[in-house]
């Protein structure tokens, strides 16, 4: 089975395959893993198709590692993959028909519960229609467990078993209500991510020779030739076959300002075209596209616990016999069985199982309403609790695009345009923005680009290929430092950089110093207020990283008024820094956009990775933002506290309404119907009124307006 390395550092090894390939495999794969020497942690994840591997470099080295995956293939090949049981089927219905097909039952139950139906009748229907409680609490009580069914199972059969058919029909009804709530959030929060990727009512203009013919994009096919005008937002990754186009890139590559795109040319999906027309050859489609892999593991763990939730259902069952003994003394204490009954309404289990998860998966979708992807609950959770934001610099606090501003050489064998083409050949398989700016200035001059023979890139450091019988050096004065070349040459000018903030890249052929780039690059516009208003949230700290010289990440840090900046640091070091920042007890967000950040982001409570972030560091990210600046950081952090300032609400609702009921209940004044409309229906009516809030609320969305034309609709 073919895969990728998709990122390493000495230690670590990031492998990734066909998600469908690794979902039914994930397990054999991770326990042979685990059984070669020198390994000491593996983690698969079947959302996103990624091994996380980390090893003993003094062990097994990474050539080693991949020799043991190489030879594990054709068993692991060969292994039938697993089929689907019966509990994963049971829980992806759960999700979608399962709440509906009960609420209808219960809904039925309890119009039959106000009308002159026989009792034995009545009471058939009302347990047949909460048989599923009743049989997790006949499992819990197989494992001698006192546990939240139970309680819910013993209030409903004694409301039965007491002839009051109208509360446990209005019990069950609620519960029900509350089921289906969940349900349809999560459906609805899958639902406006896949229109991230399309919108599934769109269709295209599909050409096939002559032939033109509008189809829905669910059609499409790999290979497919489809027509997309200005206006329009391109549903597919693909490559450009015809015509030219200005294209808003802004979601995938990061770029603020359309970029002209013409034959030869990859386009992505969630892309806008502004002015223009494009032929493109449909490459991927759907979940498949790089905005939807993003899509797939959000949409997949939308429907996951969060731990705040299991930790509410624990204190819930924790609870039980408490409000059991309570029942018993309301009972007691009013002379009332029906007082008990009551009594015995007032759980947190509904809560929990409403409530939490509601408010945790709504937020979820209003975050993608204004391009900001959770990746699930856990990380919504984490989020909130983030009190040390950790910026990198290059592309993250600054623009990333950064301007060749001047070009120097120290060998009269070769003009500055010859620095120019051999750079530019050096970074063409790279998307980084040294690279982007070399490979912009080759543009400009018309440079004609030799293809290198080999490449050998240090992640953060620089580059090494060999073309045009030469062996060149490209990077950072770290790295040219590290092949042991001599830079007394080019002290002045790169003095003078740092002095302004530039970063200087060096070039080196055969081992002597060639030239040196100079790169300038701009604060974004809006670093400076999202600075501030992460300080006017309280945040312990603000900092700043950078592989970069000290000197220009001074006079960054200064201009934002950080006081703690780190310069010239390694990926190990980013993470290191933010492992040592986790000691101290603080909760980390670290937010970057390189493959170099790719380490920090990972090791961070949470990652968020900026708008055209490198595709490692949107797959390790937490958070993934789509498109604006970095107020789109402060206006996560600000969901993400909503979010659970919505579960503390909803839990503190149920606990006075539960009090209440213990109160009235106890002197006799509450009946079991008036204590389940107090206990279940107050839960059940503040999570109906947490999903149907407008998404967006107070944060302003940007959003491209899509012309409908004869191409697309």
């Amino acid at each position: 089975m073919r895969y990728l390395v998709a990122h390493s550092v000495r230690g670590r090894l990031r492998v990734r395959y066909p998600v469908r390939w690794l979902k039914s495999r994930r397990d054999a794969l991770e326990a042979r893993l685990r059984a070669v020497p020198g390994v000491r942690t593996v983690a698969g994840s079947a959302r996103t198709g990624s091994v996380r591997i980390e090893y003993d470099p003094f062990q097994i080295a990474e050539q080693g590692l991949i020799d043991e995956l190489e030879a594990m293939a054709p068993g692991l090949a060969s292994a039938p993959a697993r089929r689907a049981g019966a509990g994963e089927t049971e829980a992806k219905l759960d999700v979608q028909r399962a709440p509906l097909l009960r609420l209808i039952g219960s809904t039925a139950v309890l119009a039959a519960a106000c009308l002159p139906v026989p009792g034995s009748v009545l009471a058939g229907l009302i347990l047949a229609s909460d048989l599923p409680a009743l049989l997790r609490a006949t499992v819990a009580l197989g494992r001698r467990r006192l546990d939240g069914d139970v309680l819910e199972a013993s209030t409903l059969v004694l409301l039965v078993t007491r002839g009051n058919y109208v509360a446990s029909a209005l019990l069950t009804w609620l519960r029900s209500v509350g089921e289906y709530i969940v349900a349809k959030t999560v459906v609805t929060t899958r639902r406006s991510l896949y229109d991230l990727v399309a919108d599934p009512d769109q269709t295209v203009l599909r050409i096939r020779g002559r032939s033109r013919q509008l189809v829905r994009v669910a059609a499409l096919d790999i290979g497919d030739i489809i027509a997309i005008d200005a206006g329009c937002q391109l549903p597919v990754d693909g490559m450009v076959v015809g015509g030219e186009a200005l294209v808003n890139q802004q979601t995938v590559t990061g770029e603020a300002l359309p970029v002209e795109r013409r034959s030869d040319d990859r386009v992505f999906a969630a892309t806008v075209v502004e002015h223009g027309h494009l032929q493109v050859r449909v490459d991927r489609v759907g979940l498949d596209t790089a905005v939807g892999q993003i899509v797939r593991t959000i949409e997949t763990a939308a429907a996951e616990k969060s731990d705040i939730q299991r930790l509410a259902e624990r204190l819930a069952d924790r609870e039980v016999a408490r409000t059991l003994i309570l029942a018993a003394l309301g009972a007691g204490f009013s002379r009332s069985l029906d007082a008990g009954t009551a009594i015995l309404v007032a759980d947190y289990g509904l809560a929990a199982r409403v409530g939490i998860p509601t408010a945790i998966v709504t937020s979820i979708q209003r975050a993608s309403a204004v391009g900001i992807l959770i990746k699930g609950p856990r990380a919504l959770e984490n989020l909130a609790r983030v009190n040390t934001v950790v910026f990198d610099k290059t592309g993250t606090l600054t623009s990333g695009t950064p301007r060749v501003t001047r070009v120097v050489s120290y060998v009269r064998t070769l003009t500055e345009h010859d620095l120019v083409r051999l750079a530019a050949a050096a970074e063409s398989e790279f998307r980084h923005p040294v690279a982007r700016a070399i490979l912009r200035l080759a543009a400009e001059q018309r440079a004609r680009i030799p293809t290198p023979s080999s490449t050998t890139e240090s992640v953060g450091l620089g580059v090494e290929v060999d073309v045009e019988a030469m062996r060149l050096l490209l990077g950072s004065h770290r790295f040219m430092e590290s092949r042991g070349v001599d830079l007394d040459a080019a002290r002045a000018e790169e003095a003078a950089a740092h002095a302004v903030g530039a970063s200087p890249t060096f070039v080196a052929v055969d081992g002597r110093l060639a030239g040196i780039f100079v790169l300038e690059d701009e604060l974004r516009a809006e670093a400076r207020s999202a600075v501030r208003a992460l300080r006017a949230r309280r945040m312990q700290n603000v900092i700043m990283l950078s592989g970069d010289h000290a000197e220009p990440s001074r006079v960054i840090a200064e201009s934002l008024g950080l006081r703690h900046h780190y310069a010239d640091l390694l990926p190990e070091d980013k993470a290191r820094l933010i492992e040592e920042l986790k000691g101290e007890g603080r909760v980390v967000a670290m937010v970057g956009d390189g493959v170099n950040d790719a380490l920090a982001l990972e090791t961070a409570d949470v990652g968020i990775a900026v708008p055209g972030g490198a595709p490692v560091a949107t797959e390790v990210a937490d958070v993934v933002l789509l498109h604006g600046g970095l107020d789109r950081v402060v206006v996560a952090l600000d969901l993400a506290r909503a979010a659970i300032a919505g579960v503390r609400r909803t839990l503190q609702i149920a606990s006075q309404a539960n009090l209440a009921v213990v109160g009235l209940a106890s002197f006799g004044l509450a009946s079991p119907v008036t204590s389940i409309l107090l206990s279940h229906g107050s839960t059940v009516a503040a999570a109906i009124a947490m999903a149907a809030r407008p998404g967006g609320g107070r944060v302003e969305t940007r959003k491209t307006k899509k012309r409908r034309n004869k191409n697309v609709r």
